[in-house]
């Protein structure tokens, strides 16, 4: 069985080929999988605490300061990074509304 969470964050960055500082609308989708033991595969609120807190990292920060190339791709692989070790994640799903764009990855 597999579950998910969403949430967004505003965040600035910069890439080489894009050195002004400029800022997105990130959209996140996290899928965690296990059995559903006594009909959850994890309660709502612990996965609501792992992703708020990966969510307050990321929000209105400057991401180069976290990441060194901070694409949609490099996102996706550090949220993955930093929920893996506690909760059992299929994928990280990371995208800009705006411009329909997005990365998914999957370790």
């Amino acid at each position: 069985m597999e579950i998910f969470k969403q949430f967004t964050f505003e965040a600035a960055h910069t890439l080489p080929q894009f050195p002004q500082i400029h800022g997105h609308s990130y959209s996140v989708e996290v899928i965690c999988a296990g059995a559903a033991k006594d009909g959850y595969v994890m309660p709502e609120g612990a996965f609501e605490a792992h992703t708020e807190r990966v969510r307050k990292l990321l929000d209105h920060r400057h991401l180069n300061d976290l990441i060194a190339v901070p694409t949609s791709e490099n996102i996706a692989r550090f949220i993955w990074a930093q929920l893996s070790p506690e909760i059992n994640i299929t994928q990280v799903k990371v995208w800009r509304p705006s411009l329909g764009f997005g990365a998914i990855f999957r370790g």
